[in-house]
C-alpha cells in the first residue's frame, strides 16, 4: 500500500497540470473575446454556458463509465468550478457589468454571484425600476438581476409589471435556493432579541420558527426593504438582529446565531438576467409572452388552444387586471421552447391574431434547481 506522501504529490502534479492548463484556457478566452469585440458580439453568452456545463457533466459521465470504481465527484460542486472558471475568464474578456437591486448582501447580489461567479463586475441600485431604467439608459451596466417569483411570495409584481413599458427581453433564468438566517453582531440568547431587522417577506417566511423560538410579544420588527439593509443597520446601530444571508452575514461581519429559520425547506427564487440581447436557441429553451385577453366568453380559450393543439407545456400562467378597464387582463405565460423554433413561431402568430396585444419578452436557456 502507497504512503501519504506518494498521493499528495501525485495530487502536487495534477495541481500544476491543472492550474497550467487553467491559465491556458484563459488565453484563449481572451483572444476569443478579442474576435468578439472586432464583431461587436456580446461576451456573455448563456447558451455557450449552458454547453459548456453540459459537456463537462458528459465528460465526469464519461471517466465514471470507464472508470466504475473511481469516487462520484458531486455534480454541482463540479458546475461551481467551471462558474468561477468562466467568471474569471469572461472578466478576462472585459465582460458585463450586472446591476442588481442592492444594496450588497442581498438575494439578488446573491444570486448574481451564483450566476456570474465571484469575479462578476456589478451595480447595486435602490430598486427593481432603477435596474430597469439603467440598462434602459445603455452604458452604465449591460444586464441586470431581477426576481421574478419565489415558492412562498408568489410573483414579483414589480418586475412583471415593468415589461409592459421595457423594450428589454430575458437573456437567462437562475433558479436560487433562499435560506434565511438570523444574524447579530455578537453572541446573544434568543430571549434576549428585543428587535429585529427584516424585509416584510423575510419575516413572513420565518413566522413559524420566529414565533416557535422567540417571545414574539417583546419583540419590534422594524421593516427594510431588502435583507442587506437589514444586515447593515443590525451591524451600525447593534441593537438587534437582522433577518438574512450568509453572504449578508460575511459582509456585515456578523454572526450568524440561528440558521436556515425559514419554514419551507423548498424556498426558491427565480430569477431573470436582462438586458438589450437575444438568446440563440439550444434545444431546451423557455419563452415569456404577455397577452392581453379580450373581455369576452371564450377568450381565454382561444388563448391556450394552440399550445394544447401543438403540444407545448406551460410552466407559469398569471392574470394580472390591466390599468386600461376594469375586467380586461393581461396574462403573464411562460412556456416551453423557443420563438425561433417554427412551432413556437406558428403559436405565437395565433396568439397575435386572437389577442389584444402581444408582447414577447424573450427566449432563453431552461434553468434547473440545483
Amino acid at each position: 500500500m502507497k504512503d501519504l506522501s506518494y498521493y499528495r504529490q501525485e495530487i502536487d502534479g495534477l495541481d500544476r497540470d491543472i492550474v497550467r492548463m487553467i491559465l491556458r484556457r484563459a488565453d484563449l478566452a481572451h483572444e476569443i473575446g478579442r474576435v468578439k469585440r472586432d464583431r461587436n458580439e456580446t461576451v456573455y453568452r448563456p447558451d455557450r454556458e449552458k454547453e459548456v456545463y453540459q459537456n463537462v457533466q458528459a465528460i465526469a459521465e464519461s471517466y465514471y463509465q470507464e472508470n466504475p470504481d473511481s469516487t462520484r465527484f458531486p455534480a454541482e460542486a463540479l458546475q461551481s468550478i467551471y462558474r468561477e472558471l468562466m467568471s474569471g475568464t469572461i472578466y478576462i474578456e472585459g465582460g458585463p457589468i450586472v446591476a442588481y437591486m442592492g444594496p450588497e448582501g442581498s438575494f439578488s447580489h446573491m444570486a448574481t454571484v451564483q450566476r456570474f461567479g465571484s469575479s462578476v463586475r456589478s451595480l447595486p441600485l435602490p430598486t427593481i425600476t432603477d435596474v430597469f431604467r439603467t440598462l434602459e439608459a445603455g452604458g452604465e451596466a449591460t444586464f441586470g438581476m431581477v426576481p421574478v417569483d419565489n415558492t412562498t411570495g408568489g410573483s414579483v409584481m414589480t418586475t412583471l409589471d415593468a415589461f409592459l413599458e421595457s423594450g428589454l427581453k430575458i437573456y437567462a433564468e437562475h433558479f436560487s435556493r433562499i435560506q434565511q438566517h438570523l444574524l447579530y453582531h455578537d453572541e446573544i440568547a434568543l430571549d434576549d432579541i428585543r428587535r429585529i431587522y427584516s424585509i416584510r417577506i423575510g419575516q413572513e417566511q420565518c413566522r413559524d420558527w420566529l414565533a416557535a423560538h422567540l417571545n414574539l410579544r417583546d419583540v419590534e420588527f422594524v421593516e427594510t426593504n431588502s435583507t442587506a439593509a437589514a444586515a447593515r443597520l443590525a451591524a451600525e446601530r447593534k441593537d438587534g438582529a437582522a433577518i438574512g444571508s450568509n453572504l449578508a452575514a460575511e459582509l456585515y461581519n456578523l454572526r450568524i446565531i440561528a440558521r436556515s429559520i425559514q419554514d419551507s425547506t423548498n424556498n426558491i427564487t427565480r430569477f431573470w438576467v436582462i438586458g438589450n440581447e437575444q438568446c440563440k436557441p439550444t434545444g431546451d429553451d423557455k419563452t415569456s409572452v404577455i397577452v392581453g385577453v379580450h373581455d369576452r366568453p371564450g377568450s381565454l380559450f382561444s388563448i391556450l388552444d394552440p399550445f394544447h393543439m401543438a403540444g407545448i407545456n406551460l410552466t407559469k400562467i398569471e392574470s394580472r387586471i390591466t390599468r386600461r378597464n376594469y375586467g380586461e387582463y393581461n396574462f403573464y405565460i411562460d412556456f416551453q421552447g423557443h420563438f425561433e423554433d417554427p412551432h413556437i413561431a406558428d403559436i405565437l402568430r395565433k396568439l397575435e391574431e386572437r389577442s389584444s396585444f402581444l408582447k414577447i419578452l424573450g427566449s432563453y436557456p431552461a434553468a434547473k434547481v440545483l
